[in-house]
């Protein structure tokens, strides 16, 4: 047996058995010594009586030979063993090798379909006078809109289509899968298939809108200069990138991409995003945002809202108050800390446990307006400051 065991780790250290493979043979060797042991012990009780000599000679030849034909046996099942693992292994690795090339065939055709591409560029363009709604939905591609002195709505794209060679083909198939129509003050734009990537630049004229709404899927939206009762801006994977945004309320949402809202105006903003990090800088009177996997960094230097609620559970949070604003503050993180660059605040409550860590603070501050903070992470730290004073 021990010549067996010399055997098996001679080829795991050549690398021709792995230490799985080496283990099932020395399982299936002890398991045949076991047997051989009880086998022997059976029958040496058996063969257990007075006798002369001769028979004890005999005895002993006839153990003899039954341990040599259980060696040969032994040997035999441990190459067969052996034998029958390699077999398997072979087995499916022919089996894996088969799935893999067939995959990386299947991805070559694939390939080669997207790989066949045509740009096709179209231009819509609608009188912008009546339009006080606007509803953009594009499934595959970055959608840009921005303000222009011109009385038109216009939306430049630059599709590409995958699958074909052929222009008029691709034309085509680009026309039929858009949608753009008016009706009622509403301007709808949209593209909805996937298999045509659609980079569209909207042009509206600067005035105050009732609602603009836009859905990208697969790409980001940024947005200039906007006026609007209502905005929604909702991204799948894509980037949110806001520039003066004026207006009552703003519903943002993302789930794959980073926010960022500045030089901005708005009475109400909700914001989320699920793996990103938040920037806001401007003038909000309510505002909640709400990252699970980024930090949040906040900045308001004039006006300071009346509601703050910031909410993470692996990332940061910075908030950047104006200096000597009236604060009802509540901080609160897990595993983080907490760092308050604050003048002239009184501790209410106070909590620093391992696994809890929460401060609550109040500040009469220098005029009319307060702000109730709740800024609150699960494994980040939390950062309040305000700005400097005059």
């Amino acid at each position: 047996m021990n010549e067996e065991k010399k055997r098996i780790l001679e080829l795991v250290q050549n690398g021709k058995l792995s230490a799985q493979e080496a283990i099932i043979l020395l399982e299936a060797l002890e398991e045949g010594a076991v047997k051989e042991d009880s086998s022997a012990s059976d029958t040496k009780e058996q063969k257990e009586e007075p006798s002369t000599s001769f028979q004890t000679d005999k005895q002993e030849e006839q153990t003899s030979h039954q341990e040599k034909q259980t060696d040969e046996k032994k040997e035999k099942e441990t190459v067969d063993s052996t034998e029958t693992i390699y077999s398997q292994l072979e087995a499916a690795g022919e089996r894996l090798f088969d799935f893999v090339q067939n995959t990386f065939n299947k991805m070559k055709d694939l390939d080669f379909q997207f790989n066949q591409t045509v740009e096709i560029p179209h231009t819509f363009q609608q009188a912008g006078e009546q339009v006080d709604r606007l509803d953009i939905d594009v499934a595959n591609g970055p959608v840009r809109i921005k303000t222009w002195d011109q009385p038109e709505i216009r939306i430049e794209c630059q599709a590409k289509v995958y699958r074909t060679e052929d222009r008029e083909e691709a034309r085509t198939y680009f026309l039929d899968h858009s949608m753009f129509k008016f009706e009622n003050g509403l301007l709808i734009f949209g593209t909805q298939s996937k298999l045509m990537k659609v980079e569209a630049v909207v042009y509206i004229p600067e005035k105050m809108y009732k609602k603009i709404s836009i859905r990208v899927f697969n790409g980001g939206v940024r947005g200039t200069n906007l006026q609007a009762e209502s905005f929604v801006i909702k991204t799948t994977n894509g980037k949110a990138d806001l520039t003066n945004l004026q207006g009552e309320k703003l519903d943002l949402d993302t789930v794959n991409g980073q926010v960022v809202l500045v030089e901005s105006e708005l009475e109400k903003v909700e914001a989320e995003t699920v793996n990103g990090t938040i920037k806001t800088e401007g003038v909000f009177k309510d505002l909640g945002l709400q990252s699970l996997n980024g930090n949040i960094d906040c900045i308001v230097t004039k006006q300071a809202p009346s509601i703050m609620e910031t909410k993470s559970v692996t990332g940061n949070i910075h908030i950047t108050l104006p200096y000597g604003v009236a604060i009802d503050g509540d901080a609160q993180s897990n595993v983080g800390n907490y760092k308050l660059q604050l003048n002239d605040i009184d501790i209410m409550h106070e909590k620093n446990e391992i696994i809890q860590k929460q401060v609550k603070f109040k500040r009469t501050g220098t005029g009319d307006e307060r702000v109730h903070l709740l800024a609150n992470t699960k494994t980040g730290s939390i950062y309040i400051r305000e700005t400097e004073g005059q």
